[in-house]
């Protein structure tokens, strides 16, 4: 067997195994034709397709004039905007949802100066997910923008088309499949939501990602859990089909096409700068000051690693466990996403590895840690290998996208003359391959160890706070308990490690 599809076997078995343990012991054609056409069934299909919906048209429609603000410029505001597609895969759930709080609750920022709360509301649900998915399409279409040649919108103006001509014939056409594939992915992620809808929208508006783990909570009802997940991952499943449709158009180019912005398309880039990071801000500064009282205080952080705390809330514990298992996954999920890049021989290969690996992109977290729970329910599984698991499974398909193009571009010529001099494959990686692709590699580690870091829904879902506590757990749980001052110092530090490790990797990313 080609190591290529050893690994690739692996892979898949880490979430097959758990998966299908499920399916075998609790899968029921009749419990799932009863259960799919119940009213409950039917109305979180119907909130949960509802907010995915509205989620996908608010963002396109804020994201819209930032995209040609950024796809037109090169300034400090430009890159500002360009940098909050951070914001979507490595900001933390929970210092979101506290931000949120802030600002827009009953006691916020925006509630004090119009006296307006939209907390556990779909307003609130929609606007948390414009927040986090709208720079996915600023992302998208200021790059289709950008990939338009000079040469193709001078040459329509010299034969005479207008301004309307040139967008439907040649923009249009370009920005088309972006827009597409950036509506799927917001419409996924929304789908598959869970901090946001269980904090933010309450039972009420429930999606199948936390209809799943109401489920297991309350009853530990694996059947009907297991039923709520089927449905969810068929929808996905087609929805990750659709995804691979359109073609993004790649295109080399010198000189690319640039126009001068209307005083709109600044203004509301400006005011869309302020949403984006006003809350990225808050969610950063808020450990720092009391809003309560209003006066700036230092006690959250104290309190953090006292005694008296610590000995209800492990969270010094939790630092030591998050950064462990980060480390550790992270180390595992880049050695093996390069080890399938590197055994890529051919447009076969890259094929079976693309549906091998992106598929699994389409498993909900709460499905697949129901799963790894099962298996530590059965067989004593420790907690901590088993979110291992789940990390790794959820975590390569990005590492394999980050890594794709720069792995598979690499010149394999080197390789084969120094193989000739004698080199086996431990010499080639080291002498050669890490020192040229030292500064990638190092920054889809660091990518990977953020999005580790902050994760919330497979760690919460698994109850692992017992018995392997993290630091998102235990934020959640500070939160919960109304110690305020303290979440806030949590979700502070944990938005500065983040942020910190993602401007590095952006850092190593730029130097390539």
């Amino acid at each position: 067997m080609r190591k290529l599809y050893f690994f690739i076997i692996i892979f898949l078995a880490l979430w097959l195994i758990p998966i299908g343990e499920l399916i075998i012991n609790y899968f029921d054609f009749k419990d799932l034709m009863e259960i799919l056409f119940k009213s409950r069934t039917l109305r979180i299909l119907k909130y949960t397709l509802l907010q995915s919906t509205l989620s996908v048209i608010i963002s396109f429609i804020i994201a819209l004039f930032p995209s040609l603000y950024v796809a037109n410029n090169n300034n400090y505001l430009s890159k500002i905007l360009e940098n909050s597609f951070f914001i979507p895969f490595f900001f933390p759930p929970i210092p979101t949802i506290i931000a949120f709080s802030l600002v827009y609750g009953s006691n916020g920022i925006i509630s004090k100066i119009i006296n307006i709360n939209i907390l556990y509301s779909l307003i609130a649900i929609i606007l948390a997910h414009s927040f986090y998915n709208s720079p996915i399409f600023v992302k998208y279409i200021s790059d289709s923008l950008k990939a338009i040649p000079k040469n193709y919108i001078e040459n329509a103006i010299i034969d005479g088309s207008n301004k309307w001509n040139i967008f439907k014939t040649i923009k249009l056409p370009i920005i088309l499949p972006a827009i597409l594939k950036a509506s799927f992915l917001v419409f996924t992620y929304s789908f598959v939501s869970f901090a946001i809808v269980l904090s933010l929208g309450g039972i009420k508006y429930s999606t199948f990602e936390v209809a799943i783990f109401t489920t297991l909570r309350s009853s530990l009802d694996f059947s009907k859990a297991l039923t709520y997940a089927i449905i969810q991952f068929i929808i996905l499943l087609i929805m990750n089909y659709i995804i691979s449709i359109p073609k993004i158009y790649e295109m080399t180019i010198e000189e690319k096409y640039t126009e001068k912005n209307n005083i709109f398309v600044y203004v509301f880039s400006i005011f869309y700068l302020i949403f984006e990071y006003s809350i990225v801000f808050t969610g950063t500064f808020s450990g720092f000051y009391d809003f309560i009282n209003n006066r700036f205080t230092l006690k959250g952080f104290i309190n953090l690693f006292s005694k008296e705390i610590n000995s209800y809330y492990p969270i010094i514990k939790s630092f030591y466990n998050t950064i462990l298992i980060s480390t550790i996954v992270s180390l595992l999920v880049v050695t093996l996403t390069y080890i399938i890049l590197r055994n890529i021989r051919n447009h076969k290969d890259v094929i079976i590895s693309n549906i091998s690996i992106i598929s699994s992109m389409g498993i909900s977290s709460a499905f697949l840690a129901m799963g790894l729970l099962y298996l530590n329910i059965n067989y004593s599984i420790p907690y901590y290998i088993l979110l291992a698991i789940g990390y790794i499974i959820i975590s390569v398909p990005l590492a394999y996208t980050f890594l794709q193009q720069r792995v598979l571009s690499f010149d394999y010529s080197i390789l084969e003359a120094a193989k000739i001099d004698g080199a086996n494959t431990l010499k080639l990686f080291i002498y050669i391959e890490f020192p040229i692709l030292r500064n990638t590699l190092i920054a889809v580690f660091l990518q990977i160890f953020a999005i580790i870091f902050g994760e919330f829904t497979i760690s919460y879902t698994m109850q692992s706070m017992d018995y392997f506590p993290l630091i998102s757990n235990i934020n959640y749980s500070l939160s919960n308990a109304r110690y305020y001052l303290e979440s806030q110092a949590l979700a502070s530090l944990t938005i500065l490690i983040i942020f910190i490790i993602f401007n590095i990797s952006n850092f190593l990313n730029k130097e390539n």
